[in-house]
């Protein structure tokens, strides 16, 4: 176990910097390298950060720093070259959700790390928050019975016009309102429910010349659990990104999101409702969200201990082919069997 780890940092955006900020706190890790390709953003950080080598050239970076951890916080197509570069070196990586662009895209990064396996983990941060690790507590001990069916949203006030940047650009991002903002709620669900058998995605761009800006999706699960997904980054009167998950039992009902947890169980005819506060155990150090914190406490843990993360590219892989799915699915009209997916 290596008491201290030397992190480098390639994309110094916005996730870029709430890591930075947050690993410099953590006892035992320490940012000693950054990688920024472009140059507005590479100055001012040389100012700002002046005891960090900086990198306009991630390559670079990783060949002549001593690294214990990366951190990949760049847009989604550079995410499977960097995670390659970074197994063929031997580095533990950390890269930010979505995996990457598409399936395809993924198998050369799948297959090196069957060759040369190192820790790994892919940056689905509602896993950390409390609500949503309390709703999966009481799903595993099977609070509500057989579940029966659900519903699922994820909205945020996000895009009114033709948007600017690398997410609205389907070659960088590989798509919109799915594939940058709700994986998230994706991933939820497969953790929540397993495997998908069947799904039929419906997908509509109304400012977005590019990617959609609507995404709706029915799910069958190979336990027989059905339901919906409804997301959008167009919709109004959501100041930050929402999600909301209400699971229909045979015993009662779930309702969880960002902000609270409801359980109705038909034995008590009442319900119990417990908000993020309640549950919240703090974190010594919050920057952005505490999930945040204990999803980096977490990869810095399992790398110390040479652990796998339980939440690593083979988990990312699976939430890519849900939304490869729903993509072939809206584009041909059908629905696709989860043995295709």
């Amino acid at each position: 176990m290596k008491d201290n780890l030397n992190v480098g940092i390639i994309g110094m955006g916005k996730m870029g910097i709430l890591h930075t900020g947050i690993l410099n706190m953590l006892n035992g890790t320490n940012v000693t390298a950054i990688a920024e390709s472009q140059s507005l953003i590479l100055k001012p950080l040389k100012q700002v950060l002046p005891k960090i080598a900086t990198y306009s050239d991630y390559s670079s970076m990783i060949k002549n720093e001593d690294l214990d951890l990366v951190y990949i916080t760049t847009p989604t197509s550079s995410h499977i070259g960097m995670a390659l570069d970074c197994v063929e070196s031997n580095i533990p990586f950390f890269v930010e959700k979505p995996l990457s662009t598409s399936v395809a895209e993924c198998k050369p990064l799948i297959e090196e790390l069957a060759h040369n396996p190192v820790v790994n983990m892919i940056g689905y941060s509602m896993r950390f928050s409390d609500t949503f690790l309390k709703a999966k507590e009481i799903l595993d001990n099977n609070d509500i019975g057989k579940l029966i069916y659900f519903k699922s949203s994820m909205y945020v006030s996000q895009n009114f016009s033709k948007g600017k940047g690398w997410r609205y650009n389907k070659n960088k991002s590989g798509g919109g309102v799915l594939s940058t903002l709700a994986t998230h709620i994706v991933d939820l669900l497969l953790w929540y429910f397993g495997d998908v058998s069947l799904l039929n995605g419906h997908t509509n761009s109304y400012y977005s010349r590019d990617v959609e800006d609507f995404v709706h999706s029915y799910f069958l699960f190979e336990s027989g659990l059905e339901g919906y997904l409804d997301a959008s980054w167009s919709v109004r009167n959501y100041r930050l990104p929402e999600i909301t998950i209400e699971i229909h039992g045979e015993n009662g009902l779930l309702i969880v999101s960002n902000d609270f947890v409801k359980i109705y169980r038909d034995s008590d005819s009442k319900w119990n409702t417990y908000y993020k506060q309640d549950l919240d155990n703090g974190v010594y150090f919050d920057l952005g969200g505490p999930e945040y914190t204990r999803e980096d406490m977490h990869m810095v843990e399992s790398v110390k201990n040479n652990k796998d993360t339980g939440l690593n590219v083979y988990d990312g892989l699976k939430v890519q082919k849900v939304v490869d799915g729903i993509y072939k699915s809206s584009t041909i009209n059908s629905s696709i069997e989860g043995g295709n997916l």
